[in-house]
């Protein structure tokens, strides 16, 4: 297979991988954090692809118009992957939060047992008693 073949190639599978990441990115942005493990098996695939085409000997005497196309569109992909990497971490952050606060909320409701009363009922001490029918939900999307 000639350079200028090869070059081709990578700039489609490039493209692709772009297109992957945009889309990856709208639903990083609509908190549709479920939804991201459709991409996952095709950006493995990609990188396949990718490091099979990287042999830079295999692109010796390729077309410079298309060297500038690809070395715009691996920028491209830098600036895409570093903006998702960021959502993706601030997604995971928040969540770590949330399930910490739950955690800690069931700590302080188990650690405070009421005690019965003389006609018995049970009496939680006036600090604990807001917490204890309290309703807790989880987004365990991530």
């Amino acid at each position: 297979m000639d350079a200028d073949k090869r070059m081709a190639d990578l700039i489609n599978v490039t493209k692709r991988l772009i297109d992957v990441l945009e889309r990856e990115h709208e639903l990083l942005s609509d908190r549709r954090h479920s939804e991201l493990s459709v991409l996952l098996d095709e950006k493995e695939t990609i990188g396949r692809v990718m490091g099979l085409q990287e042999n830079p000997e295999q692109l010796k005497g390729a077309d410079e118009t298309a060297r500038s196309e690809l070395k715009e569109l691996a920028v491209q992909v830098d600036d895409l992957m570093r903006r998702n990497a960021r959502m993706l971490e601030a997604a995971m952050s928040a969540s770590k939060r949330i399930v910490d606060l739950v955690a800690e909320a069931l700590r302080d409701t188990a650690n405070a047992a009421g005690t019965y009363s003389k006609g018995g009922s049970t009496q939680m001490p006036q600090n604990k008693q807001a917490a204890h029918g309290g309703a807790i939900s989880l987004d365990q999307t991530l």
